[in-house]
């Protein structure tokens, strides 16, 4: 048995999955939350939760956060986006947080049932209307790490300095380093960007959630 929690904001998104999950005899929907600490609260108090069909855009603490925090404190509950959003950046940041599916909120009965028990088995499901490049270039990014490359705590520390307008010479002076080892380090996050600039180091560092 499948133990589902659904997470949502609209009480009547909620209301139509879990008829529509009604005579399925694998999958009981044992718990329902209205955004992500419910969602929080809800896996601290019991064990038996399998998957979470998480909706990315929640008040108080979104999809994309808790999908990420859930996937630290929980590793072993399967995460699937619910989003009327298939834009690559939706899809790329919740892959990235730990999500193991994504559906479009309009998406069948057949290829709901379908992805919760692919993602219970460990597998991984996107919806059909997703872009199938998009999702194999998203998967091999998460394979390979290619797209977001491992950063060192110092460079992460000079990243988040600098997407707050930060110096060369003030970032040098708050962590009491030289001017040319933060050039050094700047050099390096540019490198591993792929950006020409600062605009372009920020905009990478934005997109990929890597400021804290």
């Amino acid at each position: 048995m499948i133990n589902l929690l659904i997470a949502d904001d609209h009480q009547l998104m909620i209301d139509g999955i879990r008829s529509t999950l009604e005579d399925c005899q694998d999958i009981k929907v044992a718990a329902e939350a209205n955004d992500g600490y419910q969602v929080l609260k809800i896996l601290d108090d019991r064990s038996d939760i399998n998957v979470i069909l998480m909706d990315i855009n929640m008040p108080k603490l979104d999809g994309l956060d808790c999908t990420r925090m859930v996937s630290r404190k929980f590793p072993n509950v399967r995460i699937i986006a619910l989003s009327q959003f298939g834009e690559k950046r939706f899809v790329k940041r919740m892959i990235k947080n730990g999500a193991r599916g994504y559906l479009l909120k309009d998406s069948s009965k057949d290829e709901l049932i379908q992805a919760i028990n692919k993602v219970f088995t460990g597998e991984k499901y996107f919806s059909d209307r997703l872009s199938l490049s998009l999702v194999t270039q998203e998967l091999k990014a998460e394979n390979t790490k290619s797209l977001f490359p491992k950063l060192t705590e110092r460079e992460r520390e000079i990243l988040n300095l600098i997407c707050k307008e930060f110096s060369s010479q003030e970032i040098a002076e708050k962590l009491i380093v030289s001017f040319h080892t933060v050039e050094g380090h700047r050099a390096n996050l540019l490198a591993k960007a792929g950006a020409k600039n600062t605009a372009g180091l920020v905009r990478w560092a934005v997109e990929n959630d890597l400021i804290d």
